[in-house]
């Protein structure tokens, strides 16, 4: 069946033309043209009546369910370089974008490679850190602990 493609913008959803491909397209325009009405085949098919409805004046005014090339730049990267990407996090995950596009020679800007690792569920987080004690810290600490070294636990509670 049929699915949507989404995109979260904000707090809505912006629901994109539902993803079909040629085969889906094509049964809609065969039971059709058998003479089923457009209510019936949304029906049967669990799609929208305006999902048929599209396909249809579509397939009448160009006999054509191809996807038609959309607006945008071409995708930079091929299937076979977010493979060996993937792959190079997988086997190295510390690494970097700037330290994966030398790695591989890919001829690719760093933010290319982030949104390919983004798309496939990979996102960075920096480590958790926290600052480094100084050696006045562990004098304080120390002085502590043997200022109180010999008070009893109820003691503690008064800290």
């Amino acid at each position: 069946m049929s699915g949507h493609t989404s995109v979260r913008h904000s707090e809505a959803i912006i629901s994109a033309v539902p993803v079909m491909d040629r085969a889906q397209r094509g049964q809609i325009i065969g039971m059709w043209d058998a003479g089923f009405r457009v209510a019936e085949i949304a029906a049967l098919m669990g799609i929208s009546r305006p999902t048929v409805q599209r396909w249809v004046r579509k397939w009448q005014e160009s006999c054509n369910l191809l996807d038609l090339p959309r607006c945008g730049a071409p995708r930079k990267t091929t299937p076979d370089d977010e493979q060996r990407i993937l792959n190079e996090v997988r086997n190295n995950p510390h690494t970097n974008a700037c330290a994966l596009r030398e790695t591989l020679n890919l001829n690719l800007f760093a933010n290319t490679i982030r949104r390919r690792l983004h798309e496939s569920g990979i996102h960075h987080h920096p480590p958790a850190t926290k600052p480094k004690l100084e050696e006045r810290h562990h004098a304080a600490r120390l002085q502590l602990a043997r200022q109180h070294v010999y008070n009893d636990l109820t003691y503690k509670s008064h800290l």
